[in-house]
């Protein structure tokens, strides 16, 4: 609706803002050469507010996130994908102290319980898995550069792991 507010001729103001008495080629041509400054800034301002609307139209949903990075590392065929991560329930038991017989909970599929350490399930429990190609070759600063997009768009309290599938 507003957008036209960001477009600015700036020769054609300068033209306009001369006095006609004064709107000679040459005085033109010197306030334009002043004006180039100005005219840099403004083109890196454009340049920012096209990135910041980029950045503002996307969520930390599944599917936007899956865009972005196809947008960045695989712009034509768009092969990457994003998995839910494994997560391991773990058993818990009651307290010695609490005198009362212990009671697993609902069987797995297979009907057995499993049991963890701690360790293991820190380690093991990722929200969701970045699923990348396997011909898609990514350097150790696009793999940087890859996981800083994964981070700026997730949630703060999600954890990820990036493989090759």
């Amino acid at each position: 609706m507003y957008e036209s507010i960001f477009n600015i001729d700036f020769n054609r103001l300068i033209g306009l803002l001369v006095p006609i008495r004064r709107r000679k080629p040459k005085m033109l041509h010197w306030l334009m050469a002043l004006n180039a400054p100005v005219i840099e800034l403004y083109n890196r301002f454009l340049q920012y507010r096209a990135s910041t609307l980029y950045k503002l139209n996307y969520t930390p949903q599944v599917f936007s996130i899956e865009n972005v990075l196809n947008d960045a590392f695989d712009r034509t065929q768009r092969r990457i994908y994003i998995e839910d991560g494994e997560y391991t329930f773990p058993v818990y038991f009651y307290d010695r102290n609490d005198d009362r017989p212990v009671r697993f909970p609902d069987r797995g599929e297979d009907g057995a319980v499993r049991f963890y350490d701690r360790s293991s399930l820190l380690v093991s429990d990722v929200d969701f898995t970045v699923v990348l190609p396997q011909g898609l070759g990514l350097s150790n600063a696009e793999m940087i550069r890859l996981n800083a997009l994964i981070d700026f768009y997730k949630l703060p309290d999600r954890t990820h792991t990036v493989t090759y599938g």
